[in-house]
């Protein structure tokens, strides 16, 4: 309460004299303003609130893992001190550091930030030829949401410019969208989808066979996410499809579930059965995806996981040449007894243990088996 302004006067029988001066006490930063815990979904935009008051005024920087934080294209230090970070990514997560700073001392004060989920949108271009017809050019356009009921995500996608001699055969062929539903699952429990274990870059190989004798192959490349947060996909679709009799012929997709499996470092391997009914119909097709992501960012947190595919719709507008389709898709920790006897294989090759590269094992040539190992001598020795 000392601080203020004063004013001196001095007087005597000849006159008088004043001045006046304000006097500032000085005193250490004290925050008006904390960031407080902030868990957000991928795509969303943060903003962690932090200011602070002190004289003279003071600074504030932030901080991650001791390493400054600087403005880039989707980091904003706002002029009151708070931050804000556009179109979160997973590898967003991490604890932020608040420091308030003046010549009388500092303050520091940390804030953990956890990104989750997937991404809220979906945009990409599809090239090829279906049935030997080139249709240029598509584009894709996908919207993600949660269900009402949260134990779900709601995907719902338009592809335009996709021509009427092949449209009405596309829409059968929800695996299109494939990248997008795992990528976007509703994470149940400790499972993960595609945008957690991979930040949303990766390659994925796809055949489909029809009963009927029809494969279709497609490459998605996932190139993460751009600045507005949606996910960026480029596809490339080559082969046969069944073409139906009836070009408007209804086609109810029935749901589904997908098992994916940890095949090694960066590597998973994917499968799943779908019956599709077209006028009163029930015709099987069958799914093999192979995903390769930078092994850098782990594994899955279980061996095996399944993505549950429901509610779907789908639906092909000749006259402006869309297809649109409607999924609801969530991916939960798997059961490895449920799988084929092709599958069973695989998982136990993914589950091997490679002990001659995790240990010094042999003392001149180790060659690993499935659950053991065998060392060997040079030739012309032996044991």
């Amino acid at each position: 309460e000392d601080a203020g302004d004063y004013k001196c006067v001095a007087t005597n029988d000849v006159g008088m004299v004043e001045r006046s001066l304000t006097l500032i006490l000085q005193s250490p930063p004290v925050f008006t303003v904390e960031p407080l815990g902030t868990v957000l979904e991928a795509s969303a935009t943060a903003v962690l609130d932090c200011q602070a008051m002190g004289e003279p005024p003071p600074t504030i920087g932030w901080s991650r893992k001791g390493r400054p934080v600087l403005d880039d294209d989707r980091v904003t230090l706002l002029p009151n001190g708070s931050l804000r970070i556009a179109a979160l990514q997973r590898e967003d997560t991490s604890e932020y550091e608040c420091v308030a700073r003046n010549l009388l001392g500092s303050v520091l004060v940390t804030a953990p930030l956890v990104v989750q989920g997937g991404p809220a949108r979906a945009k990409g271009s599809i090239i090829g030829n279906v049935n030997d017809v080139e249709f240029g050019i598509a584009f894709l356009n996908a919207t993600v949401t949660d269900s009402p009921d949260s134990h779900t995500r709601v995907i719902q996608a338009k592809i335009t410019n996709v021509p009427r001699i092949v449209g009405p055969a596309m829409r059968k062929l929800i695996s299109i969208l494939s990248p997008v539903y795992w990528t976007t699952a509703k994470e149940i429990g400790e499972a993960v989808n595609g945008f957690t274990l991979t930040d949303a870059v990766f390659k994925r190989e796809t055949q489909v066979e029809f009963a009927t004798g029809e494969i279709l192959r497609m490459m998605h490349i996932a190139r993460g996410l751009d600045t507005d947060g949606a996910l960026l996909l480029d596809v490339v679709v080559s082969g046969h499809v069944l073409q139906l009799q009836s070009l408007t012929a209804g086609v109810l997709l029935q749901d589904y579930t997908e098992d994916y499996v940890q095949m090694g470092p960066g590597q998973l391997h994917a499968h799943s059965t779908h019956l599709f009914m077209a006028d009163g119909v029930s015709i099987p097709y069958t799914w093999n995806h192979t995903i390769t992501y930078d092994s850098s960012k782990g594994r899955m947190p279980f061996l095996v996981q399944t993505l549950q595919a429901a509610s779907i719709t789908t639906e092909y507008n000749p006259l402006e040449e869309t297809m649109a389709f409607k999924i609801q898709a969530s991916i939960t920790r798997g059961i490895v007894l449920g799988l084929s006897r092709n599958q069973t294989v695989l998982v136990l090759l993914s589950a091997d243990i490679d002990e001659c590269e995790s240990r010094d094992t042999c003392q001149h040539e180790c060659r690993n088996n499935l659950g053991s190992f065998q060392c060997a001598c040079p030739t012309g020795y032996r044991l």
